[in-house]
């Protein structure tokens, strides 16, 4: 094996591939999101639990100082956690937070063995639960990955921390009124159903991700819905630099779509948006943004491409569908309006507003046009903006 594969940066790289990869970036964005409203979970539960017990440990008179530490201790972390996304978040964040929620959960039930307290540790039924929020919150970013390590650091910490109480006491001879007895069976089945919601959680975060991924893409034609779209046009957007940065969006419409319905039938009026569609795809960058928007109408978004280039490659697109073959019946044209940010607007509707008033004057003018703020060498047409 080549040295260069070996050194830590490739793995370290190679690793965050593969637990960041995600070709959707509105679930991306989705994690972002969750990763505040899995605090503020984690902080309600830490606080109910921790209320709980004290409460119920002081009518019992029965208040151990390690129950007020650790509940001190999960406050702590609990308000951590929740200002921890609102300052930082990178790839990596929700796997160090699982990691450290699951480490936390594991440290206070060492604890209680540290403090003496081994059937303490070993029967501790409102901690160890906590193993099991932790593994159903992470199902809340929407990773299946992430679900499942959570589960599986669950399980052998437990373990670990099972086999180290057993080498330091004799679990068998141990009674107490406060903790009972140990007994293995009933251990054992705390960690089946340890891992049984493990595997709950990784089929609920692949059934959202399948969810969400339906949810964002035109089950006809295979592109985006207009929400993610707009989505992904906004984070464009928020990242682009006004003076050196260009974003030109095309509105496509199929001409007489209508009629053409009504002679040939829905079915091929289908298959002659699936052809567009693939004509579209086809006929872009893999950065450019391409989305049924509604309807027999595209729009294809052009990041960091000018206004004259755009022009020339919706043209180039424009003829690539008049040539296609449709299937039984051919003759399907689109009309198509262009404009660009910033010139022709401050925010993404101001621009879209604008490409859609071209798109009209592009039907006005005859169809099967290409229109935009300057006039275009191709077919000799010149701009026909309303607004020009």
């Amino acid at each position: 094996m080549p040295p260069a594969l070996l050194a830590p940066a490739h793995i370290i790289g190679r690793l965050r591939d593969a637990l960041s990869s995600e070709p959707d970036q509105a679930l991306v964005r989705a994690r972002r999101s969750s990763e505040q409203l899995v605090a503020l979970v984690r902080l309600g539960i830490i606080a109910l639990f921790t209320i709980s017990t004290i409460v119920f440990s002081i009518l019992d008179g029965q208040l151990y100082l390690s129950t007020v530490v650790m509940g001190a201790a999960a406050f702590a972390y609990g308000f951590l956690l929740l200002l921890l996304p609102q300052k930082f978040f990178t790839w990596w964040t929700p796997w160090a937070v699982s990691t450290i929620d699951v480490t936390f959960i594991t440290a206070c039930l060492t604890l209680l063995a540290v403090f003496n307290l081994p059937l303490a540790a070993m029967n501790n039924r409102v901690t160890f639960e906590a193993y099991f929020v932790a593994v159903t919150v992470s199902a809340m970013r929407f990773d299946w990955r992430l679900c499942l390590y959570t589960a599986v650091l669950s399980v052998f910490q437990f373990l670990g921390l099972t086999a180290y109480v057993a080498t330091h006491w004799d679990l068998g001879s141990l009674q107490t009124t406060a903790h009972g007895i140990f007994i293995p069976v009933q251990h054992v089945n705390r960690l089946l159903l340890l891992i049984g919601n493990g595997a709950a959680a990784v089929a609920v975060a692949r059934w959202a991700r399948h969810l969400r991924l339906m949810v964002g893409t035109d089950q006809l034609t295979g592109l985006l819905q207009r929400r993610p779209f707009l989505e992904r046009i906004e984070e464009e957007l928020s990242r682009a630099d006004v003076g050196r940065t260009t974003l030109t969006i095309a509105i496509f419409d199929v001409d007489q779509f209508h009629e053409y319905n009504r002679q040939f039938g829905h079915p091929e009026g289908d298959r002659a948006l699936v052809r567009v569609a693939e004509q579209l795809k086809l006929g872009v960058r893999t950065t450019d943004l391409v989305a049924r928007y509604g309807g027999e109408e595209f729009v294809v978004a052009f990041p960091r491409l000018d206004i004259l280039l755009a022009s020339r490659r919706v043209e180039a697109l424009r003829a690539g569908i008049e040539q296609m073959s449709t299937g039984a019946a051919s003759g399907v044209t689109v009309s198509a309006g262009l404009a660009s940010w910033p010139a022709d607007g401050e925010t993404f509707q101001e621009v879209l507003k604008r490409a859609d008033e071209r798109l009209y004057a592009a039907k006005a003018s005859g169809r099967n046009t290409v229109i935009g703020p300057i006039p275009l060498p191709v077919r000799g047409l010149a701009s026909a903006d309303p607004g020009a």
